[in-house]
Protein backbone atom coordinates (compact mmCIF):
# COMPACT_ATOMS: atom_id res chain seq x y z
CA UNK A 1 0.00 0.00 0.00
CA UNK A 2 3.19 2.28 0.63
CA UNK A 3 3.82 1.84 -2.68
CA UNK A 4 0.83 4.04 -4.44
CA UNK A 5 1.00 6.45 -1.50
CA UNK A 6 4.44 7.24 -2.48
CA UNK A 7 3.92 7.30 -6.18
CA UNK A 8 1.10 9.70 -5.74
CA UNK A 9 3.24 12.14 -3.03
CA UNK A 10 6.02 11.87 -5.95
CA UNK A 11 4.25 12.83 -8.73
CA UNK A 12 1.88 15.73 -6.56
CA UNK A 13 5.41 16.79 -4.74
CA UNK A 14 7.28 16.60 -8.13
CA UNK A 15 5.14 18.79 -9.82
CA UNK A 16 4.79 21.45 -6.93
CA UNK A 17 8.62 21.70 -6.74
CA UNK A 18 8.35 22.20 -10.69
CA UNK A 19 6.19 24.48 -10.74
CA UNK A 20 7.89 26.95 -8.23
CA UNK A 21 11.53 26.33 -9.16
CA UNK A 22 10.51 26.64 -13.28
CA UNK A 23 13.24 28.62 -15.23
CA UNK A 24 11.44 28.39 -18.42
CA UNK A 25 11.12 31.68 -20.78
CA UNK A 26 7.57 31.56 -20.00
CA UNK A 27 6.80 30.47 -16.11
CA UNK A 28 3.91 30.44 -14.22
CA UNK A 29 1.15 30.81 -16.96
CA UNK A 30 -1.97 29.01 -16.73
CA UNK A 31 -0.58 26.61 -19.72
CA UNK A 32 2.62 26.08 -18.52
CA UNK A 33 1.62 25.06 -14.64
CA UNK A 34 -0.89 22.96 -16.36
CA UNK A 35 1.67 21.40 -18.76
CA UNK A 36 4.35 20.78 -16.03
CA UNK A 37 1.71 19.05 -13.54
CA UNK A 38 0.41 17.04 -16.70
CA UNK A 39 4.03 15.69 -17.49
CA UNK A 40 4.54 14.75 -14.15
CA UNK A 41 1.48 12.35 -14.05
CA UNK A 42 2.48 11.23 -17.93
CA UNK A 43 6.41 11.32 -17.60
CA UNK A 44 6.57 10.43 -13.99
CA UNK A 45 3.90 7.54 -13.36
CA UNK A 46 5.49 6.31 -16.21
CA UNK A 47 8.41 5.90 -14.17
CA UNK A 48 6.71 4.48 -11.00
CA UNK A 49 4.36 2.24 -13.71
CA UNK A 50 8.10 0.85 -15.02
CA UNK A 51 9.16 -0.03 -11.34
CA UNK A 52 5.95 -1.62 -10.44
CA UNK A 53 5.97 -3.66 -13.73
CA UNK A 54 9.68 -4.78 -13.12
CA UNK A 55 8.31 -5.96 -9.65
CA UNK A 56 5.54 -8.27 -11.13
CA UNK A 57 8.16 -9.74 -13.19
CA UNK A 58 11.41 -9.66 -11.65
CA UNK A 59 13.06 -11.39 -8.43
CA UNK A 60 10.49 -10.40 -5.70
CA UNK A 61 7.16 -11.19 -8.23
CA UNK A 62 6.23 -13.97 -5.26
CA UNK A 63 6.04 -11.05 -2.93
CA UNK A 64 4.07 -8.66 -5.26
CA UNK A 65 1.48 -11.52 -6.01
CA UNK A 66 0.90 -12.41 -1.80
CA UNK A 67 0.66 -8.65 -1.18
CA UNK A 68 -2.00 -8.32 -4.05
CA UNK A 69 -3.60 -11.67 -2.52
CA UNK A 70 -2.67 -13.65 -5.74
CA UNK A 71 -0.37 -16.73 -5.96
CA UNK A 72 2.36 -15.85 -8.68
CA UNK A 73 1.06 -17.02 -12.34
CA UNK A 74 1.64 -15.94 -16.32
CA UNK A 75 -1.23 -13.11 -15.68
CA UNK A 76 1.19 -11.45 -13.18
CA UNK A 77 3.93 -11.22 -16.07
CA UNK A 78 1.44 -10.15 -18.71
CA UNK A 79 0.30 -6.93 -15.65
CA UNK A 80 3.97 -6.45 -15.23
CA UNK A 81 5.05 -6.14 -19.04
CA UNK A 82 2.03 -3.99 -19.63
CA UNK A 83 2.60 -2.06 -16.78
CA UNK A 84 6.20 -1.27 -18.38
CA UNK A 85 4.61 -0.85 -21.98
CA UNK A 86 2.24 2.34 -20.81
CA UNK A 87 5.80 3.49 -18.49
CA UNK A 88 7.84 3.40 -21.52
CA UNK A 89 4.88 5.15 -23.28
CA UNK A 90 4.64 7.78 -20.50
CA UNK A 91 8.47 8.75 -20.22
CA UNK A 92 8.97 8.88 -24.02
CA UNK A 93 6.44 12.14 -23.81
CA UNK A 94 9.71 14.28 -22.55
CA UNK A 95 10.67 13.84 -26.11
CA UNK A 96 7.67 13.32 -28.34
CA UNK A 97 4.83 15.72 -26.66
CA UNK A 98 1.75 16.78 -28.88
CA UNK A 99 -0.15 13.10 -29.89
CA UNK A 100 1.93 11.54 -27.36
CA UNK A 101 0.90 12.94 -24.50
CA UNK A 102 -2.74 11.84 -25.55
CA UNK A 103 -1.56 8.35 -26.37
CA UNK A 104 -0.07 8.18 -23.06
CA UNK A 105 -2.69 9.60 -20.70
CA UNK A 106 -5.51 7.28 -22.98
CA UNK A 107 -3.62 4.41 -22.70
CA UNK A 108 -3.01 5.34 -19.01
CA UNK A 109 -6.83 5.77 -18.62
CA UNK A 110 -7.58 2.58 -20.07
CA UNK A 111 -4.89 0.26 -17.96
CA UNK A 112 -5.59 1.83 -14.49
CA UNK A 113 -9.03 2.37 -14.40
CA UNK A 114 -9.17 -1.37 -15.52
CA UNK A 115 -6.68 -2.63 -12.64
CA UNK A 116 -9.16 -0.71 -10.70
CA UNK A 117 -12.32 -2.19 -11.84
CA UNK A 118 -10.36 -5.72 -11.04
CA UNK A 119 -9.48 -4.45 -7.45
CA UNK A 120 -12.93 -4.07 -6.72
CA UNK A 121 -13.93 -7.12 -8.20
CA UNK A 122 -11.75 -9.21 -5.85
CA UNK A 123 -12.55 -7.34 -2.88
CA UNK A 124 -16.62 -7.49 -3.54
CA UNK A 125 -16.68 -11.25 -4.66
CA UNK A 126 -13.74 -12.68 -3.06
CA UNK A 127 -12.70 -10.82 -0.25
CA UNK A 128 -10.01 -10.07 -1.18
CA UNK A 129 -8.72 -6.80 1.14
CA UNK A 130 -4.88 -7.74 0.89
CA UNK A 131 -2.79 -4.60 1.41
CA UNK A 132 -1.91 -4.15 -1.96
CA UNK A 133 -5.25 -4.94 -3.68
CA UNK A 134 -7.38 -2.49 -1.86
CA UNK A 135 -4.39 -0.11 -1.40
CA UNK A 136 -4.14 0.31 -5.13
CA UNK A 137 -7.32 1.63 -5.62
CA UNK A 138 -7.35 5.14 -4.68
CA UNK A 139 -4.40 5.29 -7.13
CA UNK A 140 -5.62 3.65 -10.10
CA UNK A 141 -8.41 5.87 -10.18
CA UNK A 142 -7.00 9.06 -9.25
CA UNK A 143 -3.97 9.13 -11.24
CA UNK A 144 -5.48 8.57 -14.69
CA UNK A 145 -8.17 10.89 -13.46
CA UNK A 146 -5.68 13.93 -13.21
CA UNK A 147 -4.03 13.28 -15.93
CA UNK A 148 -6.94 13.06 -18.26
CA UNK A 149 -8.54 16.65 -16.63
CA UNK A 150 -4.63 18.03 -17.07
CA UNK A 151 -4.65 16.93 -20.70
CA UNK A 152 -8.46 18.22 -21.57
CA UNK A 153 -7.24 21.61 -19.12
CA UNK A 154 -4.12 21.65 -21.12
CA UNK A 155 -5.53 21.27 -24.84
CA UNK A 156 -8.15 24.05 -24.18
CA UNK A 157 -5.34 27.12 -22.93
CA UNK A 158 -4.20 29.06 -25.15
CA UNK A 159 -0.43 29.21 -25.82
CA UNK A 160 -0.52 32.96 -25.47
CA UNK A 161 1.14 35.58 -26.95
CA UNK A 162 5.36 35.55 -28.25
CA UNK A 163 5.29 31.65 -26.55
CA UNK A 164 6.45 29.17 -28.92
CA UNK A 165 5.42 25.99 -29.26
CA UNK A 166 7.69 23.12 -27.79
CA UNK A 167 10.03 21.55 -30.97
CA UNK A 168 9.27 17.63 -30.77
CA UNK A 169 10.29 15.12 -33.23
CA UNK A 170 6.76 15.54 -34.92
CA UNK A 171 7.59 18.99 -35.95
CA UNK A 172 11.30 19.23 -36.94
Amino acid sequence: MWFFTFTLATLVGGALLHTLLDRDPAPRTRRRMVELWLLWFVVGGGVWAIVGGISHIGPTSDQIATSIGYRQSMFQWEVGWADITVGVLGVMCIWKRDSWLTAAVVAIAILYWGDAIGHIMEWMAHDNTAPSNIGAIPSDILQPLVAVILLIAYRALPAGPGVRPRATAETT
